[in-house]
């Protein structure tokens, strides 16, 4: 991790520096790019003939719950093509980890990169709102295909979920349901009127 800035006193981000390929955590099929880097820096290249998961970070001293992740990066791809059942394609893949065993997994972004493309911002959002905090938090980068694929800039931004946030999330689900059961009961009301006229 190079950097832990303070957005404010609320909001966090951690910037993660792709210049060692010692700080990766998948060491097999990666390697530092010290020409191709959207910072200048270097970038991680993957050069890949078989679908592949790179694990890149993982955090499991920060307290996420009741947070919003981003987890944000910039790719690029070079001949990035269809192999077997495999799509041909690229992207972010966020994770969090619960002491139940469970997993909240977000994947993005929502075109995933395939063929080939110059740098291009992406990103993926989880939303842990489920009231404790994840164990674990993994970031992966996913390539379903053959080519190469190169990542940089790597950032999770975490943004607590406000009460307000809660509270609509729930009043606009309220609001859809009392619509739909009103509109059932409308829909009854008329159906009983057509068959008595019968």
């Amino acid at each position: 991790i190079n950097g832990y800035n303070s957005l404010a006193q609320e909001e966090s981000e951690l910037i993660f520096s792709i210049s060692n390929v010692e700080e990766i955590i998948t060491q097999s099929g990666v390697e530092i790019d010290r020409d191709i880097s959207s910072d200048g820096n270097g970038s991680l290249l993957i050069n890949t003939k078989e679908p592949i998961t790179v694990e890149l970070f993982e955090l499991d001293d920060k307290d996420f719950g009741n947070q919003r992740l981003t987890y944000k990066a910039q790719m690029r791809s070079e001949n990035l093509q269809a192999t077997g059942e495999m799509r041909g394609i690229s992207y972010l893949e966020l994770i969090a980890k619960f002491p139940d065993g469970e997993e909240l997994i977000s994947r993005g972004p929502r075109v995933p990169l395939s063929g080939t493309t110059e740098w291009r911002p992406v990103e993926t959002i989880l939303y842990l709102d489920k009231g404790n905090s994840p164990e674990r938090v993994k970031l992966n980068l996913i390539v379903e295909g053959e080519g190469k694929v190169w990542v940089d800039s790597v950032i999770l931004e975490a943004i607590p979920l406000r009460l307000n946030y809660l509270l609509w999330g729930h009043i606009v689900v309220w609001i859809v349901l009392i619509i739909y059961i009103y509109d059932l009961l409308r829909k009854n009301r008329q159906l009983k009127r057509e068959l008595e006229t019968f």
